[in-house]
C-alpha cells in the first residue's frame, strides 16, 4: 500500500519510525479500515478503533488528534495508489504522447480496481467528499492528475492554462463515474467507463 502523500499534500502529524509504534499506528489504521468495510463512515470513532485494533483509547490520541486526523491518513493513501497509476501508465507511454480512448479506459479500470482493493474505500471516498477538513486531499490530488495530464499535450503559454481547464473537468469526470461504480455496484463498470473515457477524449480533444 503506498504511503506516500499525493503532490502538494501534508500530513499534519509525524508516523512513528520506531518499529513498535509503526506497527501500533498501522494496526490503528488497519482497524479503522475494517470497520469503514463493515459499517460505513458513522461507524467509526477513537474508542471503536482503538478497540478493533486491540489497544486502550490512549494509544489512539498518541498518534491521532481525532478521527479525521486518521481518515485523512487513509484519504492520503488512498489518493496516492490512485495517482500512482496515471503516474506509472504515463512515464512508460512517454510525453506528448495523446491519450486515446484506450488508454483512458484502462487508466479508468485500474482506478477503479485499485479503489474497490483498498479496504473500506469506498467510505474513505464519501468522507473526502462530506467532511470539509477533507475536502483538500481530494482536491490536491485531483490538481495533481490535472498537471499530469496537461503535461502530456506539450502545450506552453496561454494554450497551457486552457489545456489544464480541460484536463481538470477531465479529471473530474473520470472520478465521479468511479464514485458512481461505487455506489451503484450492479453497473456494468467496463461499459461505464468506456463511455466516460470517450468523454474525457472530447474534453482533451
Amino acid at each position: 500500500m503506498p504511503r506516500s502523500a499525493p503532490a502538494g499534500l501534508t500530513v499534519s502529524h509525524t508516523e512513528p519510525r520506531q518499529a513498535r509504534a509503526r506497527e501500533t499506528y498501522e494496526r490503528l489504521l488497519a482497524a479503522a479500515q475494517a470497520i469503514l468495510e463493515r459499517g460505513g463512515l458513522e461507524a467509526v470513532n477513537s474508542n471503536a478503533v482503538a478497540a478493533e485494533a486491540g489497544v486502550t483509547p490512549p494509544s489512539f490520541y498518541r498518534y491521532f488528534r481525532n478521527k479525521h486526523d486518521l481518515l485523512a491518513d487513509l484519504g492520503r493513501r488512498l489518493m496516492s495508489a490512485q495517482n500512482l497509476i496515471v503516474e506509472r501508465r504515463f512515464e512508460s507511454a512517454g510525453r506528448s504522447r495523446r491519450l486515446d480512448t484506450q488508454t483512458l479506459e484502462a487508466i479508468l479500470m485500474d482506478t477503479l480496481a485499485v479503489t474497490r482493493d483498498f479496504q473500506g474505500g469506498r467510505a474513505i471516498i464519501s468522507s473526502l467528499r462530506a467532511v470539509p477538513d477533507l475536502l483538500p486531499i481530494r482536491l490536491d490530488s485531483h490538481a495533481h492528475v490535472a498537471r499530469l495530464v496537461a503535461a502530456q499535450s506539450g502545450a506552453k503559454g496561454r494554450a497551457k492554462a486552457d489545456v489544464y481547464a480541460r484536463a481538470r473537468l477531465a479529471v473530474e469526470l473520470g472520478y465521479a463515474a468511479i464514485e458512481m461504480l461505487l455506489e451503484v455496484p450492479d453497473l456494468d463498470a467496463r461499459r461505464v467507463l468506456r463511455s466516460t473515457a470517450r468523454a474525457v477524449e472530447a474534453c482533451l480533444a
